[in-house]
């Protein structure tokens, strides 16, 4: 199992071999993940003495997030399976893999949000109950609704800044745990269906949208 998390401003690699021996990584907010994460696939399986022909399934955190960092992780995952057209494909949200970290620490009495930075007064949210659970389809708010909400919200360290927001972190193990669970479920995807979720369009295309709208 490959584990890749390119959704935010660090990046998360873990490597699990056939003989059970696990591989971490975080590449820091500063490096570019567009040139540092194919390198420390790499570079974990040298350390692993393994390779990509030997990795069976990977599993990707597919958004919301960072455009370019959602694109980057997609594309590095297809890309190896030109290389092995026997890898398995498993998309992670990164709001499930948020609420699974609250419920696997029980940090949580009731039901839960968890929310991440959209920008420009956006945020992706979405609900669960303290096992983790999904209540509601992922979606994007403004502030006026964000603030409304009463459960509890889950944020992503220095993501968020306000009142009553309680920080998460997810680490390279909580990804690792978190995509093998869902392998062994069998949640698998098609590569042709291991697309970013955006949930909102990109400031190109708002702005192509605005403009076609003033025509």
């Amino acid at each position: 199992m490959l584990a890749i998390n390119t959704a935010f401003m660090t990046a998360n690699l873990a490597l699990k071999t056939p003989k059970g021996e696990v591989y971490l990584k975080d590449i820091d907010a500063k490096s570019k993940h567009s040139e540092n994460v194919l390198k420390t696939i790499d570079e974990l399986c040298t350390q692993a003495k393994t390779n990509i022909m030997e990795v069976g399934t990977i599993a990707v955190v597919v958004g919301p997030g960072s455009f370019t960092g959602l694109r980057i992780g997609t594309a590095i995952a297809k890309a190896l399976g030109c290389v092995n057209e026997n890898l398995k494909f498993v998309a992670v949200s990164s709001l499930e893999l948020m609420a699974y970290i609250v419920a696997k620490n029980k940090l949580a009495k009731g039901d839960f949000v968890c929310a991440i930075n959209a920008l420009s007064g956006l945020y992706f949210v979405c609900r669960f109950d303290k096992d983790g659970k999904r209540l509601s389809d992922e979606k994007m708010v403004d502030t006026e609704v964000f603030n409304k909400i009463s459960e509890d919200r889950f944020v992503l360290v220095g993501d968020l800044k306000g009142e009553n927001l309680k920080e998460i972190e997810i680490t390279c193990a909580d990804l690792l745990e978190f995509s093998l669970d869902k392998e062994r479920q069998k949640e698998f995807v098609s590569e042709q269906n291991l697309e970013p979720v955006y949930l909102r369009l990109s400031q190109a295309e708002d702005n192509l949208k605005k403009n076609n709208k003033k025509v």
